[in-house]
């Protein structure tokens, strides 16, 4: 895997993140705006279902884009330099500094192998419980036949044909396993009840379940949040589908008893208060295991009341409204990463610049410094200038040929030259006046002819 890709897989886990965590905030407003417990238990699995859908959506399309590369030049051709497969999060553009590259790839490494690692520990969870739970069943004994008579008579009237009981010993509170052959399971404390309304509020609640598959649901609720196991909306969610399947089984119990909701309500009291006080164990669909007493109480006491036209009417258009606007921010909600390009240092960038301006300005110099040098004057008499002697001696060694006139300094930018350690001897006030005298000619007349003459 090379950062780039690693990159990609990071912006297609934030992306999901993102739109999940909104997801869930409008299924949150949306059950607020439901009143039935059905319809909100409803919105709760959809939620779940979408999620996981969602989610093996993309690991099969990343998966078979790695196994077909050509996939993954086609899905990457939506912005240059991006990574492939993301065209379709060009809306939010991130650039990550190239220098972290190294890091992004570890980590994303990292959190794959810690994803595999904790969803097969959760899997293997799950298993152990179900095996737990077929162990457990086994330990099951025969109810009295009172309590088989209530049951029968009670699948009778609610239309339940597959269906059985049995009392558990150890358990705390009554609860249902399996959907397909669904079993009611009944604490020890049930037989020194007997056939009482409270067993038989028990009973069919438990019915209810049976009927809306809710032990189905609960499972598959539990094996999305293994696999979803990262996202706290998921659990959260997982537990809000709970509840409102145990308010609506309440419902369903209160319609068809509309004149014992007090009862009722003492009922779902007394199993909760043998649940903490006895100890033991908990499986299936768990008839007191939600910690929403207060809610569920409340729930079973208040008759409903009916809403006026208008409302419904107007909770529904917020309803439609909250749909519409979760299906036109989802596409909106993408995020794209990508590595910043490499830059030259603006040091290194900039020297050629300047040096070539030294360059220039150098040779401008020197050009305008011959342009504005006059010609010298050959020296006469009057014009002679005295020059500093410098002997041909061992004095200097110089290693350029030639000297610039007129006793003008020596160019720097040309050859260089080596100072011997001898010291310099500059001529006197006396060689320079001998060596003038002695260039004058002198001229005498003898026998009518000129003669020169050196008088030295």
């Amino acid at each position: 895997m090379n950062p780039e890709l690693s990159l990609h897989f990071a912006a297609i886990f934030l992306t999901f993140f993102l739109r999940v965590t909104v997801g869930c905030l409008f299924c949150w407003m949306l059950s607020r705006l439901l009143r039935q417990p059905r319809q909100r238990f409803v919105v709760w699995l959809g939620f779940l279902l979408g999620s996981a859908a969602y989610w093996l959506v993309l690991i099969l399309s990343e998966a078979s884009a790695l196994i077909w590369p050509a996939k993954i030049a086609v899905a990457g051709s939506g912005a240059p330099g991006s990574a492939p497969g993301s065209a379709l999060a060009a809306a939010h553009p991130f650039v990550v500094p190239a220098a972290w590259s190294n890091g992004i790839l570890t980590g994303i490494q990292l959190l794959g192998l810690g994803y595999v690692v904790v969803v097969m520990l959760l899997a293997a969870w799950a298993a152990l419980r179900y095996l737990r739970l077929r162990l457990l069943l086994r330990r099951g004994i025969e109810p009295s036949e009172e309590l088989n008579e209530l049951f029968r008579e009670t699948c009778r009237d609610m239309g339940v044909s597959r269906a059985s009981l049995m009392i558990l010993p150890g358990l705390k509170s009554p609860a249902t396993a399996g959907w397909w052959k669904a079993c009611v399971l009944l604490p020890e404390a049930c037989e020194e009840l007997g056939a009482t309304p409270q067993v038989a509020d028990v009973l069919c609640h438990e019915l209810i379940h049976v009927q809306r598959r809710d032990y189905l649901w609960a499972g598959l609720g539990n094996l999305l949040c293994c696999l979803l196991f990262f996202h706290p909306a998921i659990w959260k969610a997982r537990a809000w589908m709970s509840l409102q399947g145990e308010l609506a089984c309440d419902d369903t119990v209160l319609a068809t008893r509309p004149g014992d909701r007090a009862d009722y309500a003492e009922s779902l009291t007394y199993f909760v208060r043998l649940r903490m006080l006895q100890e033991g164990f908990s499986v299936g669909v768990d008839f007191a295991a939600s910690s929403a007493l207060a809610l569920r109480i409340r729930a079973i006491l208040a008759a409903p009341q009916p809403l006026p036209r208008w409302k419904r009417m107007s909770r529904a258009t917020a309803a439609l409204a909250l749909l519409g606007m979760l299906v036109a921010l989802a596409p909106a909600l993408a995020i794209l990463f990508h590595f910043a390009p490499a830059e030259r240092p603006q040091a290194f960038a900039s020297q050629p610049v300047r040096v070539a301006a030294a360059a220039q300005g150098r040779s401008v110099r020197h050009s305008h410094s011959r342009e504005v040098a006059q010609p010298q004057s050959q020296d006469t008499l009057t014009t002679l200038r005295v020059q500093p002697y410098v002997g041909e001696t061992p004095a200097y060694t110089l290693t350029s040929t030639t000297r610039p006139s007129g006793g003008g300094e020596v160019d720097r930018d040309g050859p260089a030259w080596k100072e011997s350690s001898q010291p310099v001897r500059f001529p006197s006030v006396s060689d320079v006046v001998y060596s003038t005298v002695s260039r004058i000619p002198v001229t005498t007349r003898r026998g009518g002819h000129d003669h020169d003459s050196d008088d030295r």
